[in-house]
């Protein structure tokens, strides 16, 4: 029975360590109903996923520096249209007109930006190869681009097979074609009840659903079509679909899933596809930047009469169907989709009608269309970035001194931050499909290890598991030593890729202070205890108690590190 128990404390104490894993992420909320022009020196760029940013330092009338930064468009969307970061040279000039973050005055979102070589770019802009803009002249029409391919397959049914992605028309607002209201019942109110804008699986990294990601942000979508099942692969997120052609039926023990199980066939020349197997999750997630509101009054970080003041009027924003935000689907959620080629096999169509009879009164239908392409289709590699916004600021002058040194020591740590997140290490976590998840998976690893056997030594002294002598137990530590190399060479290239987020993390901080006390406490426990006789005294309980206190307080401490900005 020992035993038995012993193997169930072991495997628990294994385990532990991952529920201190956590991803966190914030929205970027914009004041869409105002525009104003700044002006700055470029000090950084990072063109990632879901969103770049540009920083830049503003120098106002009285010699204050704002360390400023702007929201652009996806990175991978701004490679396909020729945005580089040779663009963006440290140190050069660029004025910006954008709208203002509704809480944080140091973040904006572009509108157009003036580079120091005086071409002005908006946020659809695209570049020549030598950084040039593209007018329409350079740029190629679709049936230049395109070369004739196969419009039906052998068995007689569309060709689908290749990439696509939405072309979004000049003037046109984001996003697909307009759908109907969504109207929800008392279930499906109460779903939604309190909702976050945090709660948004795009600000977490991961996909939002089946309809939307198919054409959000524009992202190279790509097709791997066979006589048996569809293979879609959605640029936004990667998330990934098959459809099943052969009649193949979902398995009793699926788990559910955001991509649901998917079957089709093929009606003329359309392909009916029908989805269920849903987990719970969002139909319109929070959206807290889509809100509109009436316009609020903002500083002005340029003078009056200056060439940075913007004199524009003020124009109310457009007004733009579909569904409300927000709105959750229930697991009897079912989609059916209808994808329809056209003659010229260039413009994939797909109307669809959404149903959950839990959470929707009616059914929600809509359409949209993707455009083939010849772009490659690239992973996408989600950063988000939107959780160093800074509510209050970050002004270097006319501070008390004890604000002033804690600034000052933030900005004479800011370049080696940068530089870690600009290494190669710290692109590979922050920039690559398999960089994150591989070292994130050998820092759990090490994790549990280290943790793991730390805590089977301190309950062995607190007089678990008596039967096995203490001094037995000593080996163990080495077993320990290996999982916290790993722990540490993982740690470090985990930090590399989000540097100057991690360094201001509290949680962070006070996580790797108690690693640091724990590692002590447990060499001490060893050397004090565990190697030296079979004899237990109060001391020696009263440490191991503690120590077992200061791991778990770490887990707890990296748990928040998601939480805690």
């Amino acid at each position: 029975m020992r035993n038995i128990r012993f193997f169930i404390v072991m495997t628990l104490l294994l385990i532990s360590p991952f529920c201190a894993l956590g991803h966190h992420g914030s929205s970027g909320q914009f004041d869409t109903n105002q525009t104003y022009t700044v002006s700055g020196k470029i000090t950084r760029i990072r063109l990632v996923n879901p969103h770049s940013y540009v920083y830049f330092d503003v120098i106002e009338s009285e010699g204050e520096v704002t360390n400023m930064r702007c929201e652009l468009q996806s990175g991978s969307l701004l490679k396909r249209r020729g945005w580089t970061t040779e663009l963006f040279k440290t140190g050069s000039k660029i004025s910006i007109l954008g709208s203002p973050d509704r809480t944080d005055p140091t973040t904006c979102y572009m509108n157009k930006i003036t580079f120091e070589n005086g071409i002005t770019a908006a946020r659809n802009s695209v570049f020549n190869n030598d950084g040039t803009l593209a007018t329409n002249l350079d740029t190629p029409s679709q049936e230049e681009t395109i070369k004739p391919r196969l419009i039906k397959r052998e068995d007689g049914t569309p060709n689908i097979d290749g990439n696509w992605a939405m072309v979004r028309e000049r003037g046109a607002p984001p996003g697909a074609g307009g759908s109907s209201p969504v109207l929800l019942t008392d279930a499906g109110k109460a779903a939604v009840e309190g909702a976050a804008d945090a709660e948004n699986p795009r600000y977490q990294c991961k996909a939002t659903n089946i309809i939307m990601d198919w054409w959000f942000d524009q992202m190279v979508n790509t097709i791997e079509q066979s006589d048996s099942h569809i293979d879609l692969t959605y640029g936004f997120m990667s998330l990934q679909r098959t459809i099943y052609l052969d009649g193949t039926q979902m398995p009793q023990d699926y788990v559910p899933s955001r991509s649901g199980f998917s079957t089709g066939e093929w009606q003329d020349n359309t392909l009916v596809v029908t989805t269920t197997g849903f987990d719970v999750g969002w139909i319109m997630a929070p959206m807290g930047g889509e809100r509109r509101g009436p316009p609020k009054e903002r500083p002005k970080l340029a003078q009056e009469g200056s060439d940075t003041e913007d004199k524009r009027p003020v124009r109310p924003p457009k007004g733009r169907g579909g569904p409300p935000s927000p709105a959750k689907n229930s697991p009897e959620l079912t989609i059916i989709e209808y994808f329809t080629l056209n003659k010229e096999g260039t413009e994939l169509s797909r109307k669809y009608t959404i149903t959950d009879p839990i959470n929707l009164q009616a059914p929600i239908t809509g359409a949209d269309k993707v455009t083939f392409t010849t772009d490659a289709y690239e992973p996408y590699a989600c950063d988000d970035l939107t959780t160093e916004r800074q509510p209050e600021g970050s002004k270097m002058v006319n501070k008390p001194a004890n604000d002033v040194t804690e600034k000052t020591n933030s900005q004479n740590s800011m370049p080696v931050l940068l530089w870690l997140e600009d290494s190669i290490v710290g692109k590979t976590i922050s920039s690559t499909e398999w960089g994150y998840p591989i070292v994130l998976s050998l820092h759990a690893l090490g994790m549990a290890i280290l943790v793991g056997v730390a805590l089977m030594l301190t309950v062995r002294v607190l007089g678990f598991a008596s039967a096995i002598p203490v001094t037995a137990m000593a080996s163990y530590w080495h077993i320990a030593q290996a999982g916290f190399v790993v722990n540490i060479l993982s740690g470090a290239a985990l930090f590399c890729g989000n540097a100057v987020e991690l360094y201001f993390n509290w949680a962070f901080r006070i996580k790797i202070m108690l690693v640091i006390v724990g590692l002590l406490l447990t060499w001490w426990l060893v050397k004090m205890c565990i190697r030296r006789s079979e004899i237990i005294s109060q001391a020696h309980i009263k440490l191991a108690a503690i120590t077992s206190a200061t791991w778990v307080a770490a887990i707890i401490a990296g748990r928040l590190i998601g939480y805690w900005s």
